[in-house]
């Protein structure tokens, strides 16, 4: 008929996704919390009970279990781009391992609340973490030494930590005392020096923030969101451009990081209006994102939010990774059900992934 030949015109250019693998594990009080790949690809670390399981990524294989000593679930998981480190965080307290012994190289315990993301520089050299404590910190991946305190007097909650492509900054994504998301910068060659001379951590303010009211104060949460949510609720996009925000609906935002220390700027680039989103991932060339809500992952493009490629897969909150190529990804749910799909290749020509 004629509608279903428009309609398959309309998804001409939709890329198909078949599941490659479902793997269950041992179901578990506390579940899966949190997934990442390693730096090649070859191997996805999961983070259940508080412990680490790396697997396989084609086999679906538990190749080793790593455990972390840690009491609570592990909310985040950061590996080095050069693939010789990773680094863990749960509770108030984020440990560096190293990937060829999977030994504990260091514990880096100076936050004063709940930590909730970490991400390395571009040359592996420096670790950022982010905390409820209103400070992001920085710390020399090599050794665990602290190096630099990060404050703004604006800065509540820090959900996620970027470095800019070229190295000289850091960025902090989160929510001021009025609950509007932020994006604070920090320069650091003043961090590069104080590394350079040791001793105690330095304390660097912020000289360059940007805000956006997103939702009003009275906002009438959604019902499947808790009193967690924050941790899961802003991410950046790997080259640190886009910021995702999730609450009532998914923003995701331009960051414009300026050429002198006090620019730095947000803005509004597109909303998509689902409420039923836990949360929005980029893939890692950053122009789309995974929206995720119960039983369903939506790859959308990150300029336009168009929906480019439902997925049926659950998922829990950070329990979603793509591999670093971009054309694998690997979600669970809680009881720790994984499933590894393998997404279409995309050519810059017809904007697929």
């Amino acid at each position: 008929s004629s509608s279903s030949s428009s309609a398959s015109e309309q998804h001409e250019h939709v890329p198909s996704s078949r599941a490659r693998l479902e793997l269950t594990l041992a179901e578990s009080p506390r579940g899966v919390s949190s997934l990442q790949f390693t730096a090649d690809g070859h191997l996805l670390v999961v983070a259940v009970e508080g412990n680490l399981l790396f697997v396989d990524a084609t086999t679906g294989a538990v190749v080793q279990e790593v455990e972390t000593g840690y009491d609570r679930n592990i909310d985040a998981i950061a590996v080095a781009p050069d693939g010789r480190q990773l680094a863990t965080v749960s509770d108030w307290t984020a440990q560096l391992w190293d990937m060829a012994t999977m030994e504990c190289t260091a514990v880096l315990e100076d936050h004063e609340d709940v930590v909730y993301c970490v991400a390395y520089s571009a040359d592996s050299s420096l670790v950022a973490t982010g905390s409820f404590d209103e400070t992001a910190r920085l710390w020399r991946a090599a050794d665990g030494t602290p190096l630099c305190i990060l404050r703004s007097p604006n800065l509540e909650w820090v959900c996620s930590v970027c470095f800019t492509t070229s190295g000289n900054r850091l960025l902090a994504g989160g929510y001021d005392g009025d609950r509007a998301v932020g994006v604070w910068q920090w320069t650091l060659p003043d961090l590069r020096q104080a590394e350079r001379a040791g001793g105690s951590p330095v304390t660097l303010v912020d000289r360059s923030r940007s805000t956006l009211q997103l939702w009003p104060d009275d906002l009438d949460y959604p019902d499947h969101l808790d009193d967690t949510f924050y941790e899961n609720t802003i991410h950046f996009s790997p080259d640190g451009r886009q910021l995702s925000a999730t609450i009532q609906e998914v923003h995701v935002l331009h960051v414009e990081s300026g050429a002198s220390d006090a620019e730095c700027s947000l803005e509004k680039k597109v909303m998509i209006p689902d409420r039923k989103y836990w949360s929005c991932h980029f893939t890692p060339d950053s122009r789309h994102v995974a929206c995720v809500k119960t039983n369903t992952i939506d790859i959308r493009d990150a300029s336009s939010g168009a929906l480019l490629l439902p997925l049926k897969s659950k998922c829990y909150k950070n329990a979603i990774a793509f591999s670093p190529d971009g054309r694998q990804l690997a979600s669970s749910d809680w009881s720790g059900t994984f499933l590894f799909q393998a997404l279409c290749a995309w050519t810059p020509a017809n904007h697929r992934l």
